[in-house]
């Protein structure tokens, strides 16, 4: 996806698929978020309102937008946007301050190591905190790779990208003010989205091989009372990827970090939702309970595997924890379990009921029933779910050792998929598989990419995430 740009020049055939899609809608969307932050509320909503007035019932191009929002807010906004959507990537923002200054420069963020030249005009929003409580918010375009900006001398911290609006990483060069931000977390003066963003760049950096993950997780350690939908979710989810890529040692370590912390959360808020809670809170327990088993809390289990009991016996689990319920059951279960998911799929009255199997399959530990779920996958599932169970095996440490033999040995029928489908394969077995086997996994698909012109982006950006995955691991070995 780095390669990519929001819009191709010269009009260039574009294929939405796997690799495209996240660069055309997702990274769209996070940069008109980035106007809209810079620019403000108001200013925003009387571009769109200009835009649709001056093009009704007529063809519009992209740039009509960027005009509109720049008429409305009196900035440069067309100049930023064609810096945006016209190259492919992401800035990195590294700051320190200099006495009443801050010193920024900018490069391209990337997660393995490469040299470039790009430069982009960024619109930075910064939140300033003085020692009396007071804070103020300056904007500043950053149009050259290096700039300074003024400060107030009583500004006591600083967080740039004020709720974490603006599409790019920050590396902050300055430890006392990382240190008053951390402060900050503890107390939750900082915003649930700025919280999110600190630690999110950190796990980034570690991602990219610029910190290690010790780093990151002794920042961890001030977010022990944080209660933000966003912050808390982001953690666990790092948290998990960082369990499936690193090593015995490292898993170790971070399900003893993780398991109190989220027994603690789900003490918190419920292990069954309540009908008054916010849907973000009924989101995260779902998944937080699915990772506390993985990690093999006893409580959760327990409770999970009752909910899971009584699902087998007739009864009536709640459906916002159903796939959780499920993950746990065959994480803990066997061939008989999995004969029990096979009955109910076929049982099963809703579709999301389906998808909640499809899911748990993939998450057995049992070698039977996970030889089971491997079979039944191409055998029974229907051609549209295929991949689902198969993205579920390469999230499960005990499925990924068998994914490869059974990727290539079942090659010609897989390769059958809806091309949309199987690329999602594609993207989840070749980082998962190619950790235990890189050497095989890279020297087949080079054979496949010569032979065959199919899936080639996807294989690509799959074989690079390896990479990722795989440097991640090597920079990490040691605690």
């Amino acid at each position: 996806q780095e390669n990519f740009a929001i819009e191709l020049p010269g009009a260039a055939e574009v294929v939405i698929n796997t690799s495209t899609a996240p660069i055309i809608y997702s990274k769209g969307g996070s940069i008109l978020r980035q106007i809209q932050g810079y620019i403000g509320d108001d200013a925003f909503k009387k571009g769109v309102h200009l835009y649709l007035q001056n093009h009704a019932y007529d063809c519009a191009a992209s740039h009509h937008l960027w005009e509109a929002f720049e008429q409305a807010a009196k900035q440069p906004v067309e100049a930023i946007m064609k810096s945006w959507v016209e190259q492919p990537g992401f800035p990195l923002v590294i700051s320190k301050r200099v006495e009443n200054s801050l010193v920024l420069q900018q490069k391209r963020f990337t997660y393995l190591p490469g040299a470039d030249d790009q430069k982009w005009l960024i619109p930075l929003t910064v939140s300033l905190y003085s020692a009396n409580g007071e804070v103020r918010r300056l904007t500043a375009v950053m149009d050259e790779k290096e700039c300074t900006i003024e400060i107030d001398p009583t500004t006591k911290a600083y967080k740039i990208n004020d709720r974490q609006t603006g599409f790019y990483r920050i590396q902050y060069d300055d430890p006392e003010n990382f240190q008053e931000l951390a402060k900050m977390v503890v107390d939750k003066t900082l915003p649930p989205e700025d919280r999110w963003g600190l630690q999110n760049d950190l796990y980034g950096l570690v991602r990219s091989g610029g910190l290690h993950m010790q780093d990151y997780v002794d920042f961890l350690n001030h977010y022990a009372a944080e209660d933000g939908y966003l912050p808390l979710s982001s953690i666990a989810a790092n948290l998990m990827q960082a369990y499936r890529i690193l090593e015995d040692d490292w898993r170790r370590k971070i399900a003893g970090l993780a398991l109190p912390w989220l027994e603690s959360i789900l003490t918190r808020i419920g292990h069954e939702p309540s009908v008054s809670e916010d849907h973000t809170i009924t989101i995260m327990r779902d998944r937080l309970i699915g990772h506390a088993v993985q990690y093999g809390s006893p409580a959760v289990t327990e409770f999970a595997l009752q909910q899971f009991e009584t699902l087998k016996q007739g009864g009536t689990v709640h459906p916002d924890i159903m796939g959780s319920i499920m993950l746990a059951g065959a994480w803990t279960g066997d061939a008989i379990i999995f004969d029990w998911f096979a009955q109910r799929f076929k049982n099963a009255p809703a579709e999301h009921e389906r998808m909640n199997i499809l899911a748990a399959i993939g998450f057995f530990q049992d070698r039977h029933g996970l030889e089971k779920a491997r079979h039944y996958v191409l055998d029974e599932v229907p051609a549209r779910n295929k991949f689902i169970p198969v993205m579920a095996m390469a999230a499960n440490p005990a499925a990924v050792p068998f994914l490869w033999d059974w990727y290539v040995g079942n090659l010609t029928q897989i390769e059958q998929f809806h091309p949309m489908l199987y690329e999602r394969v594609l993207a989840a077995v070749i980082p998962a598989a190619g950790m235990m086997q890189p050497d095989e996994v890279r020297t087949f698909f080079a054979d496949y990419l010569a032979k065959k012109n199919k899936a080639v982006d996807v294989i690509k950006l799959s074989l690079e995430r390896l990479e990722i995955n795989l440097r991640m691991r090597e920079l990490n070995k040691h605690n």
